[in-house]
């Protein structure tokens, strides 16, 4: 363990223990905030099985929350030869004051561009055993690295929780996870995936598990782990693999998915017609649920239907409330079955599949054409006019705007970029913004998700019947470097930059630690004074 605290810190520290000694004591018990690290479980439903480079590899995003009672903070100690430094996590407590520890190592990931905590997760491949147990591990990932950002919001309601984060760059040794918030590794990234080659067919424990050699101080590190069941599919002899909507046997299942992401069966806005082709039913008994949201009456011209081989297997449908009332059925016997939606009211509701008399099904096709309403409407307010300059690899941003429906649907935003304000087929989704609630107002983008240059920003929304869009008035310019003493990022470095760095001085913001060392103090001033007479 380094130095209980550092500086003034140090001096603080010293000052609130004497308090306590000399006290009478009325003084209240000290307590540390410490973070608390999981692995959200609806992340790794978001997985696939690629071949890359003669290899099988699974695929599979990660997202790591902070549920703790105060933030993850690191940053960067002493560097060494081989390029690594040591990671200090900096512990915050309730009377305000901190202590520090040594926490590992950062180094630099060339895939990126920018330095990661070495060790973050680690994801494994078990056997499953009689009564769900967890087995063996049978294939392993190389251990990951993340830069530690807040990425996206978790949960609001957490005590201490910080609207807009705190932790926006990897450009410093600063990184971390405000209370609340979490981090997100897409499956598309580097080092997202355990080699699978050789391994046998059939069902497994995909695991994911947190900071595995305990080097983050966490406030309980039992929580760690998640896992869920993946099958790796069958190279013949007529098994059907379950498909990748899995599990979703039952209402409470689907519930616990995310709306609208990929491969969740809470399919949430299906406008203007959502078709989901080689689905199955692998196995008897074992129905398939899906959640819709109808934004309107329905009409003659909206229905939910399926289409399958009668021959491989005789299916039938119903369609349910909200509350899983059954509203109406199709059982026929030839390889279609439809329901109308006419006449029904907005809202959610359920498509429940199954096979009569336990058939199975080795592919089957899902279509839903929901009713439409009025068009929801959104307007993007940051990036405002102008152009933001950032450092690619290094700085995220968050892009907010304000979205409304005439109908009090609730809505759902989609993020593009393109280099033009137009739809021209080469616009750039921003895969980790997937139907974000419109409620929410903001997204954060990583520039992990696009090449350098210059980018216009496109919310598209929709109801769950109509879809429409709005483009952001100015830009974000995603560059390999740029001075880091122009704060408010216009390309130029002057006096109010020599302000903006005063207010984040006073205010003691990370963003004022120019000399990366954890401490806002006069070294940073010297440093910004030097930067700013080079013009830089």
């Amino acid at each position: 363990m380094l130095n209980q605290n550092r500086g003034s810190r140090w001096v603080m520290g010293l000052a609130a223990g004497a308090a306590v000694l000399a006290g009478t004591g009325a003084a209240l018990a000290q307590t540390d905030l410490l973070p608390d690290i999981i692995i959200r479980q609806s992340d790794l439903y978001d997985n696939d099985i690629v071949t890359s480079g003669g290899q099988r590899l699974l695929r599979l995003s990660n997202g790591t929350p902070n549920i703790g009672a105060g933030k993850l903070y690191l940053y960067g100690g002493q560097t060494y030869p081989d390029g690594t430094q040591d990671v200090i996590q900096r512990v915050y407590r309730s009377d305000g004051t901190s202590w520090e520890r040594l926490a590992g190592k950062f180094i630099y990931h060339p895939g990126h561009g920018h330095i990661h905590f070495e060790n973050w997760c680690q994801y494994n491949l078990r056997t499953i055993l009689p009564g769900d147990g967890v087995g063996p591990i049978v294939a392993q990932g190389a251990k990951t690295s993340f830069c530690i950002l807040d990425l996206g919001v978790y949960d609001s309601s957490l005590p201490g929780f910080p609207a807009g984060g705190q932790f926006r760059s990897c450009g410093s040794t600063i990184q971390g996870l405000s209370v609340g918030w979490l981090d997100i590794y897409s499956k598309t990234l580097s080092g997202q995936n355990i080699v699978i080659t050789g391994v046998p067919e059939g069902q497994y424990w995909l695991e994911s598990v947190a900071d595995p050699a305990n080097s983050v101080l966490e406030r309980d590190e039992t929580n760690n782990a998640t896992r869920i069941k993946v099958t790796i599919p069958a190279g013949g002899g007529g098994t059907i693999n379950p498909d990748p909507y899995e599990p979703n046997d039952s209402r409470s299942a689907v519930d616990a998915r995310p709306v609208g992401q990929l491969n969740s069966p809470n399919l949430g806005p299906c406008n203007p017609q959502t078709v989901i082709s080689n689905l199955t039913i692998h196995a008897s008994s074992n129905d398939d649920y899906f959640r819709f949201y109808n934004p309107g009456t329905g009409t003659s011209a909206d229905s939910v239907n399926i289409t399958f081989s009668h021959a491989s297997g005789d299916l039938d449908m119903q369609l349910l409330n909200a509350s899983g009332s059954v509203l109406g059925s199709s059982t026929g016997t030839t390889g279609s079955e439809t329901i109308s939606l006419s006449g029904r009211a907005r809202g959610w509701y359920y498509v429940r599949v199954y096979g009569f008399s336990g058939a199975t099904s080795p592919a089957y096709t899902l279509t839903i054409n929901p009713a439409v309403s009025a068009a929801p409407s959104v307007t993007v307010i940051d990036p405002p006019a102008g152009d933001i300059v950032l450092i690619h690899g290094e700085d995220a941003y968050p892009v907010t705007w304000s979205a409304s429906d005439p109908d009090g649907d609730p809505t759902w935003v989609t993020l593009y970029v393109n280099d033009t304000p137009s739809l021209d087929g080469t616009e750039i989704l921003i895969p980790s913004s997937l139907h974000t609630p419109g409620a929410d107002g903001t997204h954060i983008i990583n520039s992990a998700y696009v090449p350098e240059g210059t980018y216009y920003v496109y919310a598209q929304i929709t109801d769950g019947g109509t879809t429409t869009g709005g483009w952001s008035v100015g830009t974000v310019t995603w560059t390999s470097r740029i001075c880091e003493v122009d704060f408010n990022h216009d390309g130029f470095v002057d006096f109010a930059d020599y302000l903006e760095f005063l207010t984040l001085y006073d205010t003691q913001d990370d963003a004022a630690d120019l000399n990366s060392d954890g401490l806002i103090d006069f070294a940073d001033y010297l440093v910004f004074l030097d930067l700013y007479d080079q013009g830089c």
